[in-house]
């Protein structure tokens, strides 16, 4: 329990030491732009290559993609479901006990944004360097991202997309398709991945190493990865002010919030260990995966579309203030 606590301890201090560092300009101008722009293109893919070219990629494809691809599923039609028709039949009723006009149902775009808030992990920002300080392999994040940014993220896009015809902000299918392949096929996550795939595989089969040239580079950029995506995390939150009483939907925020952090592990859980019978470390994977806060693509896709976005951005940062001592005691239970 100490351990768990001590490296749960020094995530946290390391954040907060970015928001310090954010909120005081110590880094100058643009330094957020440019510590998440070396994390996103640099960091991440390296510290992802260096697994796994030193991981079995097979047991990444099994119970853990299913689990990921089910529970990410169910909490996004539960979170759509309760956004657009719960919340909607409560605020009809609220106006016809005041004698209200017109029809406060969300839209469907706004109840996509909501939906994405208890669905969407943030896989790879935090994900990844939690991943490789806590479970010491960064390549267990491998099918949260293929799926999301493969298959998850575009759907919604898609989803906003047909969803803004009620607006007059339809655009046209093909130029759509393309910027989803190209989305997708530009990701420096989703490169890394397939190229670090191959080298697994090559490895497994023919005994290939990745020469110390390449290999050792490699690796001290990845020895990096934790310290710097968490310093440029925090320094992200700095940035960002929420709850404000006279904008945010604060009671829609602390829902979605909550939902991610705990409803979404409790799905995984049930699904891996229930319906599965997964157990032991894997299990423990599945369950703190789906633990992990809002990704900050939800904020992307709300401000692509113009829609919902303070309850994308509001949910970004309170499900990753919620989230920490939701997965110390995850794996306190389940380590």
């Amino acid at each position: 329990m100490l351990n768990v606590l001590t490296s749960f301890g020094i995530v946290v201090i390391i954040v907060a030491l970015g928001f310090f560092v954010g909120r005081r300009g110590i880094l100058g101008t643009g330094a957020v732009y440019t510590l998440n722009m070396y994390v996103y293109w640099i960091a991440l893919p390296a510290t992802l290559l260096h697994f796994l070219t030193t991981t079995d990629v097979s047991t990444l494809f099994g119970m853990n993609l299913a689990v990921v691809a089910l529970s990410t599923v169910i909490m996004a039609a539960l979170g759509y479901v309760v956004y657009r028709h719960v919340r909607g039949w409560l605020l009809r009723s609220r106006m016809a006990s005041k004698n209200g006009s017109g029809d406060p149902t969300p839209s469907r775009a706004d109840s996509i944004i909501a939906m994405l808030t208890v669905s969407y992990c943030n896989g790879s920002n935090l994900g990844i360097p939690l991943a490789a300080h806590l479970l010491g392999d960064a390549s267990v994040t491998l099918p949260v991202i293929l799926f999301q940014v493969g298959f998850f993220g575009p759907l919604s896009v898609l989803m906003l997309d047909l969803a803004s015809q009620d607006s007059g902000r339809h655009r046209s299918g093909p130029s759509l398709f393309s910027e989803i392949v190209l989305t997708i096929v530009r990701n420096p996550l989703i490169i890394t991945s397939v190229v670090g795939i191959i080298l697994a595989v090559v490895r497994k089969q023919f005994g290939f190493e990745l020469p110390a040239l390449v290999a050792e580079p490699i690796q001290l950029i990845s020895s990096a990865t934790i310290g710097v995506a968490l310093i440029a995390f925090g320094m992200s939150m700095a940035e960002t002010r929420v709850l404000d009483p006279e904008t945010s939907p604060r009671r829609s925020v602390w829902i979605a919030s909550i939902a991610k952090v705990t409803l979404h592990p409790l799905v995984a859980w049930v699904l891996g260990a229930v319906v599965f019978g997964v157990t032991g470390k894997l299990l423990l994977v599945i369950v703190l995966l789906a633990a992990l806060p809002t990704g900050r693509n939800v904020y992307t896709y709300a401000v692509r579309f113009g829609q919902n976005t303070i309850l994308a951005r509001d949910a970004a940062v309170v499900s990753t203030l919620l989230s920490m001592p939701v997965m110390a005691g995850i794996v306190m239970l389940l380590g």
